[in-house]
């Protein structure tokens, strides 16, 4: 038996599917068709029926393989383990779950700790910009001086997650 790949499969089935048809020049116009195919392929029809009796009975629209499985449950470790990393390094009440800055915590911790600013007009961005927040983002410019203000204050970001 030669090896069944995915897209003679497939075509296998839409010819199979054909043969429930009504009319009965596509019937026989799919079993020729259908009989070309698997020649072609170095398949038979014995074959076919080897593996519709080795799929124990299940009925499934898509079946994964145990490697698939592998691979999907490999990229959800690792997006865990990249998330955790990342709760770890950027505290979670100022980052949502992608990394993205929250900026109106972000500006409400600078203005809380504004005592701790000594240039008036770090003070003056910081307490005009807790303001601004509520509304909209920031624009570039002002995300960099609040987040340049944020890390004096002893906040914490990733830069790999900033637009810019």
């Amino acid at each position: 038996m030669s090896t069944l790949n995915e897209p003679v499969a497939k075509r296998i089935a839409k010819l199979f599917c054909m043969l429930g048809s009504d009319f009965d020049g596509e019937i026989l116009n799919a079993a020729k068709k259908m009989k070309k195919l698997l020649v072609a392929e170095g398949l038979s029809f014995p074959d076919i029926a080897m593996v519709i009796e080795n799929c124990n009975g299940e009925i499934e629209e898509r079946k994964y393989s145990d490697k698939d499985a592998e691979i999907i449950f490999a990229r959800g470790v690792d997006k865990g383990r990249a998330e955790q990393l990342r709760a770890q390094q950027a505290p979670p009440e100022f980052y949502d779950s992608d990394g993205k800055p929250r900026w109106n915590e972000i500006a409400l911790f600078c203005q809380g700790n504004h005592a701790r600013i000594r240039n008036n007009w770090e003070r003056d961005f910081v307490n005009d910009m807790a303001g601004r927040m509520l509304l909209r983002q920031p624009t570039e410019k002002q995300a960099r001086c609040l987040l340049a203000i944020f890390v004096k204050l002893g906040g914490h970001y990733d830069p790999q997650t900033m637009p810019w």
